[in-house]
Formats: C-alpha cells, sequence, structure tokens
C-alpha cells in the first residue's frame, strides 16, 4: 500500500477525473449521437434490404408457379392438338378405306357385268355353233341313205367329233 500512497497523488486522479468526464461528455454530444445515427440508418438500410429480398423470392416464387402453370397449359394444349391430330388421321384413314371399298366393289360389279355379258356371248355362239351342227348332221343324215340302226351309230360318231372339238 505505501507504493499506492507514495505514486498516487490525489491531484492527478481528480484531473484525470474530470479530463475523462469532459472526454465523455463531448463524445457523448458529438460523437455518440452521429455514431447511433449511423448504425441506426445502417440497421434500417440492412432491414429494407432484407424485405427488399424477401419480397423478390416472393415474386420468383410467384413467377415461378406462374411458369409451372404456363408449361402445363402448353402441354395440355400440345396433347390436345395430338389426340386432334390421331382423331383426324383416323378419319381419313376410314375415308381411304371406305373410298377403297367402294372402288373396290364398283369395278367386281364391273367385272361381273362383264362376265355375264361374256358368258351370254359364249351362250349364243354355243347355240349358233350347236345350230349349225345340227344342221351338218341333218345333212349328212340326210345324203346317206342308212336304216335307223346306221343313222344312230352315225349320229353318236358325229355327236362324240363335236364333243371332242368343244
Amino acid at each position: 500500500m505505501e507504493f499506492f500512497q507514495e505514486n498516487i497523488h490525489l491531484s492527478e486522479v481528480f484531473v484525470q477525473l474530470l479530463a475523462f468526464l469532459i472526454v465523455f461528455l463531448t463524445l457523448k454530444k458529438f460523437a455518440w449521437k452521429p455514431l447511433l445515427a449511423i448504425i441506426k440508418s445502417r440497421r434500417e438500410r440492412f432491414e429494407s434490404e432484407w424485405s427488399g429480398i424477401e419480397k423478390t423470392k416472393q415474386d420468383v416464387a410467384a413467377l415461378q408457379k406462374d411458369y409451372l402453370a404456363h408449361l402445363q397449359k402448353i402441354d395440355e394444349e400440345a396433347r390436345a392438338k395430338m389426340q386432334e391430330a390421331i382423331r383426324e388421321g383416323r378419319r381419313l384413314g376410314r375415308e381411304i378405306q371406305e373410298k377403297a371399298r367402294l372402288e373396290s366393289q364398283a369395278s367386281f360389279e364391273k367385272a361381273k357385268t362383264s362376265l355375264e355379258l361374256e358368258i351370254q356371248k359364249a351362250r349364243l355362239a354355243m347355240r349358233l355353233e350347236i345350230a349349225g351342227i345340227s344342221i351338218q348332221v341333218a345333212e349328212k343324215i340326210l345324203n346317206e341313205k342308212m336304216n335307223d340302226a346306221e343313222q344312230e351309230k352315225k349320229a353318236l360318231e358325229i355327236l362324240g367329233e363335236l364333243e371332242k372339238k368343244l
């Protein structure tokens, strides 16, 4: 304790205490308020930036939601267009099949009619030929004087020859 009594002077402590109070009050009046104002302005700026960031996050979320809804709408439209194209393709396929069936049926009917005409022509030609053959058989029978058995035999021979020709 002697050390403190010898080295500490009450007047120096009082002067230092007075200097500290002057510096403290001066700093409080001139520096403390501006420092608090700077700290407050920085705090307000941070809070406004954070609220801006939150607002931007909300805007981004809303834009993302709108984007996803738009993508879904585009996807639905694409599906609808594909379904419409499929229906149109099937309709065209049915039309082509129906047209081909009608053309085939018309061709068949035409061929059938043509065949019937050919059959009628062949029948007519066959009748004419049979009539001619009958006349020839009758002429040959009349030209040859034969008895009934010979006439029958001769008629069968002529008919056999005619069958070979047909």
